[in-house]
């Protein structure tokens, strides 16, 4: 019996992964491919497609994703931070009521917002901020309520004893949030920045409501894309968008180290 559940779990373990490798590998073949026909023989496999990655057309939305992106994690980092800390840390009254106000974004679908949002800049007349400007304050109702939950995490996690010794040797409050608070709450804020950073670059639900002709992010823009061809192109965008994710992650997680929050710790 416990063979047979072993084999079960395995195969069944096999079948996921599968499940979810061979869509990135046909990508990955398709973006080698010379034509539009999934090519897997790596003889006539093509670097063809990722030299028109560098073209204005799919580079400056690409760059523009970017600096969203970065604009968006710093914001919704600072403000989480200081939402948490007013929150869990400090426990003002009716903070229960704050903090699922900031959450209550997560229970409105995005495309709801996307319209809402659209309907509130034309009630009070600023078309004008559709696009760079409208795209960063949407981004960040959105990704703030996953960086104030994570950072909240981490501070109920924050053993209050030690705030009170560096109070006890005299210690003030920015000086307690510096040296002792931020060092052990680093990993929680760096996840929370990690995850809004990448809900902004690959958003697509929100943005296609607030983007205008020259502020066009790389999804938006791949998704005007395939309306009119369908063409390896797409799959070199999408290929080289997860190599740029994967360095991004890779670059948080050194900085901050945030996979101890996973064990309850800090790095």
């Amino acid at each position: 019996m416990n063979r047979i559940s072993s084999f079960l779990f395995w195969a069944l373990l096999v079948g996921v992964l599968v499940f979810i490798t061979m869509p990135i590998i046909v990508v990955l073949a398709a973006s080698f491919s010379p034509t539009s026909e999934v090519t897997l023989d790596p003889r006539l496999w093509t670097l063809r497609w990722y030299s028109d990655l560098i073209e204005p057309r799919w580079f400056e939305p690409f760059w523009l994703s970017v600096r969203i992106a970065v604009i968006v994690s710093v914001i919704s980092g600072i403000a989480g931070l200081f939402a948490a800390y007013a929150i869990v840390f400090e426990r003002f009254p009716r903070s229960d009521m704050v903090m699922s106000f900031l959450l209550s974004p997560l229970s409105v679908p995005q495309i709801v917002k996307g319209v809402a949002i659209v309907l509130f800049i034309s009630q009070l007349g600023l078309q004008q901020f559709l696009g760079t400007e409208a795209l960063i304050a949407a981004h960040v109702v959105l990704t703030l309520p996953f960086v104030t939950r994570m950072v909240a995490g981490s501070i109920a996690n924050f053993d209050r004893g030690l705030d009170q010794a560096a109070q006890i040797l005299g210690a003030g409050r920015l000086d307690r949030l510096r040296y002792v608070l931020l060092p052990l709450i680093k990993p929680g804020l760096l996840s929370g920045v990690t995850f809004a950073f990448i809900i902004s670059f690959n958003n697509i639900p929100l943005s296609v409501f607030l983007v205008r002709p020259g502020d066009t992010t790389l999804p938006i823009k791949v998704i005007n894309h395939l309306e009119y061809s369908l063409d390896p192109v797409m799959a070199a965008v999408n290929v080289a968008s997860m190599i740029f994710i994967l360095a991004a992650i890779f670059i948080f997680e050194k900085i901050g180290g945030f996979s101890a929050q996973l064990h309850g710790g800090s790095k």
